[in-house]
């Protein structure tokens, strides 16, 4: 493995795809797409981390703009084989900037979210 790399199985590629797709502004369903298309595009070799990257758009949540993504995909899907790969490569930079737009989608850390239920409260016993 080079050095500035960082190795991904298929299904953390998925996961991170579809947080990161949830992040830049598209539905959960839309996500889940985005996440599964991103696993077919590794497996086959492809760039995958672009595709996510471009969804950063400046109007989340636009349901023609997520439809016209979808379909977009649609078509480049139909143009890639099914591929062999197993784990896909992706260099840290862009790793850090597909965690930006996956963070988004965390709870923020506060006395009240707390007090909500997220976190493990004031007792943890994992």
């Amino acid at each position: 493995m080079m050095a500035g790399l960082i190795e991904m199985s298929l299904n953390e590629v998925e996961t991170l795809a579809a947080k990161a797709a949830r992040g830049a502004g598209l539905s959960w369903g839309g996500a889940e797409e985005i996440g599964r298309a991103a696993r077919r595009i590794a497996r086959s070799g492809g760039d995958w981390p672009s595709l996510v990257l471009g969804l950063d758009s400046p109007a989340p949540g636009d349901a023609a703009l997520e439809a016209q993504v979808l379909a977009r995909l649609e078509t480049e899907m139909q143009a890639l084989g099914e591929g062999t790969a197993t784990r896909a490569a992706v260099a840290t930079a862009v790793l850090a900037a597909l965690e930006v737009l996956a963070a988004r989608t965390y709870v923020p850390a506060s006395a009240l979210s707390r007090v909500l239920g997220a976190g493990a409260g004031l007792t943890d016993n994992d």
